[in-house]
């Protein structure tokens, strides 16, 4: 027998390597392996598509054309003007006169100003005359003229009741660019692979849909109306169920966001985020939880078996073996959400995320007193 058999250290190493194995072969495959349902879409329903804007004049006037002119055949484009400032008003109803679809919701005074855009998003909800609700934000961009089309394809489920979508940022050649779209990509490597295996959690208020009957119903945003984020996570996390969630990963329902530039600027954003987290369902902050402290632990383990255990590329040969599975299922997943241009990093940006972003983050959400922005 090996002498390194002896070592309750390799156990240890290899224990938290099985666990690895299972959480990559039985959850996150679940979304390298996905393929999206062929479209039988001749039912098409109306839809209001629903923008929150504060100040968003310039993005509104760069991009708002590229949503009032998708190929859809019944469809209406609510703006919330959210007490702007920079000409927002003006704007839309000059747009108005070209775009008779645009309708504009007006709010003079916020009512609650710790709630974020939950005012806003619930009176479009109100003022919107179709059953299906498509939300994005003033600085996305569809990636083409199909975006609502395919959003809706999945309610041709009748027990669809909500659409996650994938929203990528924008590349750009920086250091805080790389990181911000990986830590995207991880973000819907785990809710997307979750939703599949069971158990749908969150979604991205940039790209997500769900029905108005399905909004009342649930009373909105009211069970986490104080929270100043979690009208897209929260939402989800209080309302979806197993039956009920579809996802859409078909590249033309893609819509892409303009990156934050500065990482005061995303802190401040992931920090929001962050702060969700703490209200989502108990089954769920469990599994993400174990999820964590799975890639936490291993990563640990791993360096005290390279320095403790002989021969040390017993460790190393351990750590190949979960890196190779991690590079196939995460390269397939990049694959699907057009990301391919990071798997390289991944390995490296995987350690950064697990044992010093997300510690520092969660760290630092918790500590943190500031209310945050809208």
């Amino acid at each position: 027998m090996p002498e390194f058999y002896l070592n309750p250290l390799f156990w240890v190493l290899s224990l938290s390597l099985i666990v690895q194995l299972l959480i990559y072969l039985l959850v996150f495959r679940r979304l390298a392996a996905y393929k999206q349902p062929a479209s039988r879409a001749s039912n098409l329903p109306p839809v209001s598509v629903i923008i929150a804007a504060r100040d968003e004049a310039r993005n509104l006037k760069k991009f708002l054309s590229l949503i009032l002119e998708q190929d859809y055949p019944d469809f209406e484009v609510i703006v919330v003007d959210d007490q702007s400032e920079d000409g927002t008003k003006e704007l839309l109803e000059e747009m108005h006169l070209q775009y008779p679809h645009l309708k504009i919701v007006t709010i003079t005074e916020h009512v609650n100003e710790f709630a974020g855009k939950k005012l806003a998003l619930t009176l479009a909800a109100k003022a919107a005359k179709n059953e299906i609700l498509l939300l994005t934000d003033a600085d996305c961009v569809p990636v083409g003229n199909q975006w609502i089309r395919k959003m809706v394809e999945p309610y041709e489920n009748e027990s669809t009741e909500i659409v996650l979508g994938f929203s990528p940022y924008k590349p750009k050649s920086s250091l805080i660019n790389l990181f911000i779209r990986f830590d995207t990509f991880y973000t819907a490597f785990q809710y997307f692979s979750l939703t599949l295996a069971g158990m749908p959690y969150m979604g991205v208020g940039r790209n997500l849909s769900y029905r108005r009957s399905l909004f009342f119903k649930s009373k909105g945003f009211s069970p986490f109306l104080k929270v100043s984020s979690g009208d897209d996570d929260l939402f989800v996390n209080h309302n979806a169920t197993t039956q009920n969630v579809a996802i859409q990963l078909a590249p033309e329902s893609f819509i892409v966001s303009k990156p934050k530039k500065t990482w005061s600027d995303w802190l401040r954003q992931k920090k929001r985020h962050i702060r969700s987290g703490k209200y989502y369902k108990g089954a769920h902050k469990s599994w993400l939880g174990f999820i964590w402290f799975s890639n936490l632990f291993f990563y640990t383990a791993v360096v005290l078996g390279i320095i403790f255990i002989d021969p040390f590329w017993v460790s190393l040969a351990i750590f190949g073996l979960r890196l190779v599975v991690q590079m196939i299922i995460m390269a397939l997943s990049l694959k699907k959400l057009e990301m391919n241009n990071l798997w390289y990093l991944t390995p490296l940006l995987d350690i950064v995320y697990q044992l010093v972003y997300y510690p520092v983050i969660t760290l630092i959400s918790a500590f943190s007193r500031k209310r945050p922005r809208w």
